[in-house]
């Protein structure tokens, strides 16, 4: 059995939970950030106004559209693809980048459009109010991956991130 096999809901939602602030296993120590996918990227976030830095800035609506969008790219065949990678020696981590298909029009995401202006070639933040968005549908998102544990071990892997990338406003 590989990091490649399907995962039960109940799984998916431990990992995430026991990934959060755990330090990044592939990380060096001195470097390593702590996973965040339901700290930074759900309903649970403090100010969803704190990163101005970022244009568009999405949150899922609760923990259950961050579980149901990470089971839904952990088992389409990309995601499956990039879980495989794993089990090859000398790879640790891996990016799943997915659209939602089967859950898409249900899972929803607040989102932050912060005001940006050009300067030379770079975007920056500019002045004026954010535009806050709530309960927009999700389109895509994007997981960060990393190898915890062997492949047959409940709950091998470790989220560092899980965030909407791609949603409707």
């Amino acid at each position: 059995m590989g990091y490649d096999r399907s995962y039960s809901r109940e799984e998916i939602h431990q990992m995430l939970y026991l990934s959060e602030r755990r330090l990044r296993p592939t990380a060096p120590v001195a470097k390593a950030h702590t996973g965040h996918a339901i700290s930074q990227h759900t309903e649970q976030r403090d100010d969803p106004f704190d990163r101005r830095h970022i244009r568009q800035d999405s949150t899922f609506a609760s923990r259950k559209d961050l579980v149901l969008a990470v089971e839904e790219a952990l088992h389409a065949n990309a995601g499956q693809a990039e879980l495989a990678t794993l089990n090859s020696h000398g790879v640790d981590s891996c990016k799943i980048a997915f659209q939602l298909s089967a859950t898409q029009g249900r899972i929803r995401a607040d989102v932050v459009l912060n005001p940006m202006a050009k300067v030379g070639k770079k975007q920056v933040p500019a002045q004026g109010p954010a535009q806050y968005l709530r309960n927009v549908p999700v389109n895509s998102v994007v997981l960060i991956i990393d190898k915890l544990a062997p492949p047959e071990s409940w709950a091998p892997l470790h989220f560092q991130t899980a965030f909407p990338k791609d949603v409707d406003h």
